[in-house]
């Protein structure tokens, strides 16, 4: 568990269930290790969170997760930035980008949601602000495996033209939104 509120937040699909809480998946939670020597940021660690780029390279080489960017408006809204959005905006965008049930069309959102650590099967992608939690999470090196490069959130920035997610430099915690290339993923659980 990296984060806890006393107050419950909305959370869950369409938001509609009350938690306190967010846990975060361990270092192999895909069932594989990767290497991140040259895609993440020189890294030595090994880390699942940079899986199989599965648009044209399947090899498990740790080339990190695409996300998903459509244009604006052909698809369900995943802009929520709020801790415990996670979830709702994960689902839009399997929904909009991976209606065929492709992994390749959105893998870091279909396997994030195909994580069943613990039992459970409401992992997802974080929210923006979920993500920020993380990085900024006191005991987060004792959880293992993070890379010192980009993260995916399952959040959208609605000011861009193709409404690209946002990600997080694990490096030095800034947040951006532009392009769609592969980056590391790690599930989160809200409860």
């Amino acid at each position: 568990m990296f984060y806890a509120s006393k107050t419950p937040f909305p959370c869950g699909a369409g938001m509609a269930s009350s938690c306190n809480y967010l846990e975060v998946a361990q270092n192999g939670w895909n069932g594989q290790l990767y290497s991140c020597i040259s895609r993440c940021g020189g890294a030595t660690d090994m880390t699942s969170d940079w899986g199989p780029n599965f648009k044209g390279n399947t090899n498990k080489d740790g080339n990190g997760y695409y996300s998903c960017s459509y244009k604006k408006n052909s698809g369900p809204n995943n802009e929520g930035v709020v801790i415990g959005s996670g979830f709702a905006n994960t689902s839009a965008m399997i929904s909009a980008c991976n209606p065929g049930g492709d992994p390749g069309s959105a893998p870091a959102a279909v396997h994030a949601r195909g994580y069943t650590g613990g039992g459970q099967t409401t992992w997802s992608l974080p929210s923006k602000d979920e993500l920020n939690a993380l990085f900024f999470y006191g005991n987060r090196n004792a959880i293992g495996g993070f890379a010192s490069n980009y993260y995916w959130s399952s959040s959208q920035n609605p000011s861009e033209k193709y409404e690209y997610e946002w990600y997080q430099n694990f490096s030095d915690g800034r947040q951006y939104s532009n392009g769609n290339d592969p980056f590391g993923a790690r599930p989160v659980n809200a409860f």
